[in-house]
């Protein structure tokens, strides 16, 4: 039923590569598309370019959040191995922090660096870190056994195929009733994945309409294979004693385009509650996106990819490239005229600009 990438790029250099080696260094934090692609540009034209990553490997998501059926892992290598051969250097298993709070993929950092540092030792700074904080709603019984994000599940299933973690940390549904709250892609990656590994039944639960959702196509091909679709509904409550039972809906009903939640509800019957609801940016610098605009620019700090707000892999390619450009054109009108060493621009410079989030 899923579509199969036949090749990924991040990687659009060409015939355009500029030999001549640039007296300048750009740091990228985070090896997901929109940092990656950037990373190309930018060593496309000669720049020195280091990426960070808490990961293993580079891809951020898209090795490791997509299942391995819809994106291959050695295609994102094959991709990966591009842009490797341009000169960019990946620091892995390494993660850059100032105030940032426990994420997924931190138990893979090795390494810590702060971003101070960074910002001592490159002329800009790309801060692609995507979104690693999964949502879940805030309802009684959310914290039972047997409640789940989907990210951290198809985090730890791909990362057990790869063979990051062992077999035994590989989740097993066996047996088990599934609800999955939320309709986009990653709704349906974690549906599918909970059928391959057994589970007795999988039921999706949305808001609004099948129609409304963007990967309708997908959930029909899912619904024809025994997956329930529960429309104009949502979670309320969680029952259990240590262990998720049963889960209380309320019926929804969508007024002038918003979501209404009515009084009328019902209940069925669960062992796993999975939350596909979307995730939350992160940011080694929590002030870092509220901070006035022209600080951060007189910084060298640039951003791109989930990490302003979630995007689809060819968004956050594109916005990769886009924002490599606004470096180039930064770099050449500020660091060859050592603009930025005369006027240093420290964090605390930019934590006492940030506005109220």
């Amino acid at each position: 039923m899923e579509k199969r990438v036949s090749e990924m790029k991040f990687c659009f250099c060409g015939e355009k590569k500029d030999s001549r080696v640039k007296p300048l260094r750009v740091a990228i934090i985070g090896a997901g598309p929109a940092g990656l692609s950037a990373a190309c540009s930018l060593a496309c034209d000669g720049f020195d370019v280091h990426v960070y990553d808490k990961m293993p490997e580079p891809g951020g998501m898209v090795a490791f959040g997509i299942p391995e059926w819809r994106i291959p892992i050695s295609k994102v290598r094959q991709a990966v191995k591009e842009i490797e051969e341009l000169g960019v250097v990946f620091h892995m298993r390494t993660k850059v922090v100032y105030d940032s709070p426990k994420e997924l993929g931190d138990e893979f950092a090795e390494r810590f660096v702060s971003l101070e540092k960074l910002m001592k030792e490159y002329d800009a700074i790309l801060i692609a870190t995507g979104a690693w904080r999964p949502r879940i709603l805030d309802i009684p019984g959310k914290e039972l056994k047997g409640v789940e994000n989907a990210l951290q599940l198809l985090l730890r299933i791909n990362l057990a195929r790869i063979g990051y973690l062992p077999q035994t940390k590989m989740p097993s549904f066996e047996g088990k009733r599934v609800v999955v709250i939320g309709a986009g892609y990653t709704a349906v990656d974690v549906a599918k994945e909970a059928k391959l590994l057994g589970a007795k039944s999988v039921t999706i639960a949305y808001r609004r309409s099948l129609q409304d959702s963007y990967a309708k196509n997908e959930f029909k091909k899912l619904i024809k294979e025994g997956v329930k679709f529960l429309e104009y509904v949502t979670p309320v409550r969680i029952f259990g004693d240590e262990n998720v039972r049963e889960v209380e809906f309320a019926k929804t009903k969508v007024v002038r385009g918003s979501v209404i939640t009515t009084e009328e509800k019902r209940t069925i019957p669960a062992d796993v509650i999975i939350f596909a609801i979307g995730q939350i940016p992160t940011n080694p610098i929590k002030e870092v996106l509220c901070s006035n605009e022209d600080i951060l620019k007189n910084a060298g700090i640039f951003f791109a990819g989930d990490v302003i707000s979630p995007r689809n892999i060819g968004t956050a390619i594109r916005e990769g490239r886009k924002v490599a450009e606004e470096i180039k054109a930064w770099l050449t009108e500020h660091a060859f005229l050592n603009i930025r060493l005369s006027y240093p621009v420290s964090l605390r410079d930019i934590s006492k600009s940030a506005t109220q989030c």
